[in-house]
């Protein structure tokens, strides 16, 4: 059975001991919402303890605050959860509110939920510094950051419709890659409000590592920029599971082994190439196979002998570095992404200076 509260009185007579709950996070930070909006976040805690336990009150500091939880009691080594709703009403500004959890150890644990409430079209431009046309965005890109190859990754991004009226989202006519899809909530965005943008990107069609910026074309209503050319960033890595039982193996595993790993070109003029050959060993056992290679510069060029390197094996990497219509101190990478499960991602560091 679960409860339902609305709790606004705070009670000061429970103890504080060590509860056999253990929450796997004890904070969560809303970001900014809206005026009158309304935002629920669930918290995930196991019984770590040798008996059946349960929770007996939840208590927080403000009547905007509801949480949902379970009476039953909870047995050892089992999970369940609290979520917590702020309600966004009449409120302005940065809020911090606490929850205190009473288990029937008669111990506490505090939860912590905090945000900024924006409640005017002030408040609103200064947290959008992005402007296409009349859509408003906090950042000139949607960043999806780090994420494995082979799991979608499904991102939350805030907008903003600063016109004086609705702006719809027209997806069907928008050029989207097959790799992203995105929606908008709403899909027509009332005047001077603020809208949420998911967009779920997939690395396993977009099959590619590193970094990687796409482009999105989306068609509007809006009459100032009707088109709205926006690019999308995000930084694919390849997931490896290695278990714990056969970690004893690990030493089968490919191991790549630099013979440098911050190369010094020197001093080099305007029309003079340089090059400088990289060593590459596999101080494994199974093969080490280089998936791909890319550099941050259009000025940086390779050859790499082999992509596939047996155990105890080597191989050659020579690199390239074009100095023309440069000048001064440069600091270029170039990255190597490799199967080796304990460091896939390697970074070779490059610098000259161009008189």
């Amino acid at each position: 059975m679960r409860h339902l509260s609305i709790v606004f009185i705070f009670l000061s007579f429970f103890s504080y001991g060590q509860s056999s709950l253990r929450f796997q996070e004890t904070v969560h930070r809303f970001g900014e919402i809206i005026e009158n909006e309304e935002v629920s976040h669930t918290f995930t805690f196991l019984n770590e303890g040798m008996d059946s336990v349960g929770i007996t009150s939840v208590k927080a500091s403000c009547d905007c605050v509801v949480t949902s939880y379970n009476l039953e009691k909870i047995a050892p080594s089992a999970s369940d959860s609290i979520t917590i709703s702020f309600n966004a009403s009449n409120r302005s500004g940065a809020f911090h509110k606490l929850i205190h959890v009473v288990s029937g150890e008669n111990t506490s644990t505090a939860l912590q939920i905090t945000g900024y409430v924006i409640n005017s079209v002030k408040d609103a431009i200064s947290i959008f510094p992005a402007h296409y046309g009349n859509l408003f965005l906090p950042y000139k890109l949607f960043n999806m950051g780090s994420i494995w190859h082979h799991e979608r990754v499904e991102k939350e991004f805030k907008i903003y419709n600063n016109s004086d009226s609705a702006m719809s989202f027209l997806i069907d006519s928008s050029r989207i890659p097959d790799f992203i899809q995105f929606r908008i909530i709403p899909n027509t965005l009332p005047p001077k409000s603020i809208g949420t943008l998911l967009l779920n990107y997939d690395p396993v069609r977009r099959a590619d590592l590193g970094f990687l910026r796409d482009g999105l074309d989306i068609r509007t209503t809006d009459v100032e920029m009707p088109l709205k050319r926006i690019s999308v960033v995000a930084t694919i890595e390849e997931y490896f599971e290695i278990r714990l039982a056969s970690r004893e193996d690990s030493v089968n595993y490919p191991q790549l082994e630099l013979s440098d790993e911050n190369i010094d070109f020197g001093k080099s003029s305007a029309d003079q190439p340089k090059f400088h050959t990289l060593s590459l060993y596999n101080r494994g056992v199974d093969v080490l196979n280089i998936r791909t290679i890319k550099s941050n510069c259009e000025c940086i060029d390779w050859d790499l002998k082999k992509e596939n390197i047996p155990g105890g094996d080597s191989t050659v990497l020579m690199i390239k570095l074009d100095p023309i219509n440069r000048k001064g101190r440069q600091f270029k990478n170039i990255t190597l992404f490799t199967n080796d499960p304990s460091n896939s991602t390697r970074v070779i560091s490059l610098k000259a200076l161009i008189p």
